[in-house]
This record gives structure tokens, sequence and C-alpha cells, in this order.
């Protein structure tokens, strides 16, 4: 195994920089007039300048695969390497020139410079960059190549034109463009970025090696986001099931689109996963220099800082690096962009840590990357070797430019299928989590020296986080989400969510009983007094869409309420129950952090009064209260080690049953 270093950073932004009000000139009014979300959207993501692939009579001035090829280009100037030493090339974007073929044959094509090599495509969203970067490092560790290319490009300003807008506008009577619709048109810019990867640091000068890459996909679980190809995020109608093309396009079927009621679901899952990769000790936030976070709008940033300061392992602010207000969100480029610039910064010290945080919203892929700069005393130990390695590629480069290479090529050739084949495991991105190349050691936590409260909010942010991820898949759930939640449906979710409501203040009554610490008993009976009456608003709810008061009350519990009834009510009749801390965090977490959400999917779907969706409305609105209560007991100096285990089970135990009790629902 090598190590693997990325040696130069190249980039290509097209044209000048095109500011706020500039925009408007290059993409056209759709039918002739200005857009009336466009200051809305700008406002919100923060980003004051980007720079497009398109001249104000909108003609293309390079393609994507040029931009790629020029990025390129600059990577291997600034490395002084022989084009012909290049083994490989990864190339990554959103949306190809060509339907066919792929990305990676076109950059190919337009660099004559290089010499016949390997060539791979990724077609994705954000983190398609990653895995173009994952995947020619994963070759350089193995010893399968020496010299990479992982290239990243984006032009989607030639989506956004206004006469690519007008036949749906059209065809829709003349009515602005759906917020979906239009949202990424102020949102995306063109670019490319471009990593020469290779198995040893440079001579001099700064590198970064490669630690370690992962990318996480919850296709499985989550509907698209971010697409093209067709009318809705259902994607039952494919833009080529039309009967000609001018149908889909009048249709909207190739535009591209962006539900943004989902989006609050990208950086939870990317948290997650930040948390996951806490607690196997692959981030340790104290130590990490630089954190380079691909959000897409300064809207996020705030989102991303709220769950990791909850969480306790935020990173502090001034670690962060963006360009997102300079370059623009360039895709699946962005990340390579913010590396380039910070990499020719003169900021970065042998030995700091760059942690890369990649969310996407396609269909709910995050990606992770952990850099390590490589300089001084690190070079010096290695640069002999170094010099035999270079030596030995130009050697190599030399055999392809007098024709030897030509028989190795074919060798080559059937190792490539070989070492596909057997990467097909690392690599697939289908719904799991990929396997990583590099590994390190798993740390226990909490660390001698970490608070053990800060050990339980991380830990419980985690729980929760899986929890809600987890609730999504649940039929009823996922029903709501699609908008095909019936009355029939919410009245069967308040006819089995009645029970626990209605023992709610019960069993916290009883854990006060048994509770010896004065302060901890006065706590729970004041939560009790607060919940004991909630269960007569959800009545009212169910008789407001035509329930019988008397079909609910006498409602039998599901199993899953069954089995949640019984596990909190055997904790509650135990000496000192703290851990029913953990119970509370999830029930209150749902009504804080899902009930307002759902009130207003139910509300909307169904064209229902806010009367008639107050029980959930009204906790969405009230619990963050009691969570704040919660965390003051966390955070209490009696807290131990062990309790906050216990503390855990029980909330492991109780988002689990709660998930029965919601599945359980007919």
């Amino acid at each position: 195994m090598h190590g693997v270093f990325i040696n130069s950073i190249g980039k290509f932004l097209p044209g000048n920089p095109i500011a706020n009000d500039e925009m408007e000139a290059y993409l056209g009014k759709v039918n002739g007039r200005p857009s009336k979300v466009r200051h809305r959207i700008l406002k919100s993501n923060g980003i004051q300048q980007r720079y497009y692939a398109i001249d104000q009579q909108q003609q293309t001035t390079y393609s994507n695969s040029q931009m790629a090829a020029n990025a390129i280009r600059d990577a291997i100037a600034s490395a002084n390497l022989e084009p012909g030493a290049i083994d490989l090339l990864a190339a990554a974007t959103s949306w190809s020139d060509l339907l066919v073929p792929g990305f990676g044959s076109m950059v190919h094509g337009e660099l004559s410079e290089l010499s016949p090599i390997e060539v791979t495509s990724n077609q994705g969203v954000c983190c398609a960059g990653v895995a173009a970067l994952k995947y020619a490092a994963s070759q350089v560790k193995l010893g399968e190549k020496r010299a990479a290319i992982a290239v990243a490009s984006e032009l989607p300003s030639r989506l956004f034109k206004h006469t690519h807008f007008e036949a749906e506008a059209n065809v829709k009577a003349g009515k602005a463009l759906s917020f979906d619709t239009e949202f990424l048109r102020w949102m995306l810019s063109d670019g490319a970025g471009a990593f020469l990867l290779q198995d040893h640091p440079n001579a001099s000068g700064t590198s970064l090696k490669v630690e370690w890459i992962e990318l996480v996909s919850h296709a499985n679980a989550y509907p698209v986001c971010m697409y093209a190809g067709t009318e809705d995020e259902t994607a039952q109608k494919s833009w080529m099931d039309y009967p000609s093309y001018l149908q889909a396009a009048v249709a909207g079927a190739i535009n591209l689109r962006q539900n943004i009621r989902l989006l609050d679901n990208v950086i939870k899952l990317g948290v997650e996963g930040w948390l996951k990769l806490i607690e196997r000790g692959r981030v340790q936030p104290d130590d990490i220099d630089w954190l380079l976070c691909h959000y897409s709008s300064h809207f996020f940033r705030g989102q991303i800082v709220e769950l990791l300061e909850k969480a306790n392992c935020m990173i502090p602010e001034e670690k962060w690096f963006t360009n997102l207000y300079t370059r623009g969100n360039t895709g699946c480029a962005s990340i390579y962009l913010m590396l380039e610039e910070l990499f020719h910064s003169g900021k970065l010290q042998p030995g700091q840590k760059i942690f890369c945080f990649v969310p996407e919203s396609g269909r709910f892929t995050t990606a992770y990357v952990m850099l390590r700069v490589v300089g001084g005393e690190e070079r010096g130990e290695r640069s002999e070797e170094a010099e035999g390695r270079r030596q030995e590629a130009e050697g190599r480069r030399q055999e392809v430019v007098e024709g030897v290479g030509n028989q190795e090529s074919g060798v080559r050739s059937q190792e490539s299928k070989t070492n596909n084949q057997e990467g097909n495991q690392v690599l697939t991105t289908n719904n799991q989590q990929l396997t990583t190349t590099f590994p390190t050691p798993h740390t226990p936590l909490p660390t001698p020296d970490e608070p053990v409260s800060a050990y339980l909010l991380r830990q419980l942010a985690l729980v929760w986080l899986e929890f809600e991820r987890e609730i999504r898949s649940v039929p009823i759930v996922r029903k709501l989400h699609r908008g095909e939640f019936t009355v029939d449906d919410y009245k069967a979710m308040l006819r089995n969510l009645r029970p626990q409501v209605v023992e709610g203040a019960r069993w916290i009554a009883r854990a006060a009983s048994n509770m010896t610490d004065f302060r901890l008993r006065s706590t729970f009976i004041g939560h009790a007094q607060d919940e004991h009456r909630d269960y007569q608003m959800l009545e009212r709810n169910y008789v407001s869409v035509g329930g019988v008061l008397e079909e609910i009350v006498n409602a039998d519990k599901n199993i899953g309420s069954e089995a949640l009834s019984a596990f909190i009510f055997h904790q509650a009749s135990r000496e000192n129950p703290v851990d029913l801390l953990g119970s509370m965090f999830i029930i209150e977490g749902l009504g804080n952090n899902l009930a307002a959400e759902w009130a207003a999917q139910i509300k909307s779907t169904l064209k229902l009064k806010d009367e008639q969706v107050s029980f959930l409305g009204y906790h969405g609105a009230n619990d963050e209260a009691h969570l704040g209560k919660l965390n003051e007991l966390i955070n209490a100096e009696w807290m131990t080690k062990d309790i906050a285990d216990r503390i855990l089970k029980t909330a492991k135990v109780t988002a689990r049953l709660y998930r029965l009790q919601l599945e359980e629902i007919q």
C-alpha cells in the first residue's frame, strides 16, 4: 500500500465574475418578465458573484469538457509534470455535454497531450467529485497508478437560459414558474477543478496527504430532491417516455429542479454521518485545523452550526473556509475549488488537518474527506524515494511515447477489468456506506478529558438523527411525505397516538414518586403537570375531522403502543429512574422537531384549518421549552458515565418502540 498525496490543484473559471444584478442579463427573462423570486433567493444564499460559460447572447463560450481539460492543464503545469506521466483520469460532473459517451472520455478527448490511459466517468450531483477522487486515490494507494487526475466540472448556466423555461411557462397560460423550477437558476454557477494525485509528496512546496474518504447514500429511504428528466420527484415518468422530446420540454420534464421542502434533511443526514465518524474515532473536532463545508447556500450554514452545537461537537467557525460567496455554488466542483484556493493561500502549515464535508441533495448522499498537510521534515524523509519514483514514472512515459507502451496498455486493460471487479465492493454508491480504503484505529469515547455531559449530548444527538431518518420509512409517515395522506390516515394516527399521550403524565408522575432527589422529583412533577391534558386537544382534532369521540376513547392500543407503555412504566417503577430522561428526549424531540412539520403537511394535504391540527401544532411550538429543561439536567454536576449510559440505552429503546408504534398504524 502506498501513501496518496494531492500534489497540485488546478482550476478553471470561465470569463469574468458576474455580480447579482448582472445575472438576468446572461440567463434572460422568461417571457420578457423579470424574476419575482431572484432577490429573495440571492438574499438567502449570500452569493455575491459567480462565473458563467455563456455570454449575454446566451452562446456557450466553453463546453463542460473544455473547462475540465483547462483545469487539468492548470494542475499539470503547476506540478511541472510531463502530461504523458498521467496514467488515470477520473472525471465527474452532474450534466455532461453529451448523453453518450461518458464525460471522462470527452475530457480525455480534449487533452491530446495525454497518453492512452484508463478513464472513468462519475455522474451525480455534489458528491460526484469526491467519488472521482476516491477512485483515483484508491488506485494510487493500491499501486495500480502513480500519477492520477481527478477532475470535477459543472456548466449549469446553459440549462437556465430563459428559452428553456418559456415552453413550460406558456403552456401554463403565462403563469410564473414554480419556485422549485426557478430556485436553481439563481443558485448554481460554472467552474472546474482538478487534483493531481501521486504516491509521493512534493519534493518542495505543499502536499495534501489523503488520510481517508467516505461516501454514504440514503437513497433507499428518501425520495429524489434535486433532479432533471421528470416532471416531479416521484420520477414515475421519464422524459424519454413522452411521445416526443418537444412534449417532454413543454411538460418541464427536462428542466433541473429542486424540492426545497426536503433540503433540511440533507443537512441532518450529513451531520448524523459526521457524528458517527466522531464515534468511530475518525474525526476529533478539536484536532481539525480547517473545515471545508460545501453548503449550497449561506442559509444552511446556520443549520449546520445549530446541529453541531446541540451535539457539542462544533468546530469553531474561525476554522471554516469557503469561497461560496465569490465563486458561487459549482456543484461537484465546489470542494475542488475550495481546496484550490486554500492550497494556494499560503495559510497551510505542515501537520494541519483538513476535514471536507460535502452533503448532496440529489438523492441524499454525503461525502467526507480527511486530508493532512505535508511539508518540512516529512518531505525531507521521502525526497530520495520520491525522486526514484519520478524517474521510474518518466521511464514509463518514454515507453509509451516510443510505442512500447502499446503492448503494456493491453495488459493494463485486462488488469483494469480485474481491478474494477474487485473494487466494485469498495466503490459502490447504491444505498450503502462505502467501505473506506484508508482505515484508522477506533478511539473509545468519551475520551479521558471529555466531560460526561458533552459525551451524552453527542450520543443523544446521534440517537435522535438516526430515529428521525428511520421514521421517514414508516408507511404512515411515507404517505404523508408523498402527499398520499388521507383523512382516514389522520384519524388512524390520532387514534393510535392517544394512549401514549394519555399515559405520558402518568408515567412521569410515577417516576417522580420514585425519585429520592428532591430537585429531580420537582422537575418531573412539573413536566407531568404540563402534559396531563394534552390528550383532550387530540380528541377535539379527531372529532373535528369526522371521528366519533367514543371510538377514539375506547380504541385498543396497537402492539407498539403496548410495548412502549410497558417499557416506560417498568422503568418508572424503579428507584431513581433518571434514565427516563432518554424517553423524554425522544418523545419531546419528536414534538419539537417533527410535530409542527407534520401539522403543516397534514393541513396542506387535507385542506384543514389550524384548529384541526392543533395538537401537533401545539407540540411543535411548545416542546422546545421542555427540551431546554432536559438539557439543564444533562449538564447537571451529578451526571456520571454510568447514568449517561443508562439514559442513552433508554433513549434507544424508546426510539425503537415509538417507531414500532407508528409502524403498527393501519
